[in-house]
C-alpha cells in the first residue's frame, strides 16, 4: 500500500476508535477495529504489528488492560509519525497540466485500497471510469457512483460490469452537488480538484485526503444527497 494511502487510513482508523472503557473480548466492534489496526500497522512494520497483536490478545486481562490499551494506541501513533517522516517530498498530490498518468496512478492507488466499499462522486462520470479505474477494484467491494446525470450507455455498462465482475454496483444522479470525492470503506475521503475524466489534461489539479475529523459530516451530507437522488 502506498505510504500516503496507508497514512490516511491509519489516521481515519484512529479517529474512528471505539471506547475501550467498556471493552469486551466478545465485542464485534472492538475485534473488528483491532483487526484493522493490526493489518494496517503490519503493512509498515511487522514487528510493531506483532506487539500490537500481543497487546490485543491480552486485553481481556483486567490487571494489564490499561497498559495494553496504551501500547496499542502508542504503536498506532508511532506508525503514523514514522509514515509522516518517510512520506516522500513529491507526494504532495498536486499534478501539473499534462500529468495525466501521474494522476491516474495516484487515484488508482486510492481506489485499489478499498476493502469493503468504494463511492465515487463526480458530476461528469462517464464510461471511461470502468476501464480506467473500476477494473482495478477488488472482488467483493461494493461500488456506488453519484453523477449529475447519466452518461450515454452508463446503465448498460453498470449491468455488464456487475454481471462479469460480481461487484455490487449502484448509480444515482443528482444536481445537488459540485464536489469531486472518493470515499473508501466509509472512513477515508479523498478530494479531487477536477472531474476524473479531465483531470490534469490541460489544467493543474490535486488529490488530497480530507481530515479524518471532517469525514463523518461529509459522508452524512452525501448520504442525504444519495437518498434523494434518482436511480440510474
Amino acid at each position: 500500500m502506498e505510504t500516503h494511502i496507508l497514512l490516511s487510513r491509519l489516521k481515519a482508523l484512529l479517529a474512528d476508535a471505539p471506547s475501550f472503557t467498556a471493552y469486551s473480548p466478545h465485542s464485534v466492534e472492538h475485534l473488528g477495529w483491532l483487526a484493522k489496526a493490526f493489518a494496517l500497522v503490519n503493512q509498515w512494520n511487522s514487528i510493531e504489528a506483532g506487539s500490537l497483536k500481543v497487546a490485543a490478545d491480552y486485553l481481556a486481562s483486567p490487571a494489564m488492560q490499561k497498559i495494553n490499551i496504551a501500547q496499542i494506541f502508542g504503536i498506532i501513533h508511532r506508525t503514523i509519525a514514522e509514515l509522516e517522516v518517510n512520506l516522500p517530498a513529491d507526494k504532495g498530490q498536486t499534478f501539473g497540466p499534462g500529468a495525466v498518468y501521474d494522476f491516474f496512478k495516484a487515484l488508482n492507488d486510492v481506489i485499489v485500497s478499498a476493502r469493503s466499499s468504494l463511492w465515487v462522486i463526480d458530476p461528469f462520470i462517464d464510461l471511461a471510469v470502468f476501464d480506467t479505474y473500476l477494473s482495478s477494484v477488488q472482488a467483493g467491494v461494493s461500488i456506488r457512483l453519484l453523477a449529475k446525470k447519466s452518461a450515454p450507455n452508463l446503465k448498460d455498462a453498470i449491468s455488464k460490469f456487475s454481471a462479469q465482475r460480481g461487484n455490487l454496483i449502484e448509480a444515482r444522479a443528482s444536481s445537488a452537488f459540485h464536489d469531486r470525492i472518493v470515499f473508501i470503506d466509509g472512513t477515508v475521503c479523498w478530494v479531487l480538484g477536477q472531474s476524473i475524466k479531465d483531470a490534469a489534461k490541460s489544467m493543474p489539479t490535486y488529490l488530497a485526503p480530507l481530515a479524518p475529523d471532517l469525514v463523518t459530516d461529509k459522508l452524512g451530507a452525501y448520504e442525504e444527497i444519495w437518498r434523494m437522488a434518482a436511480t440510474i
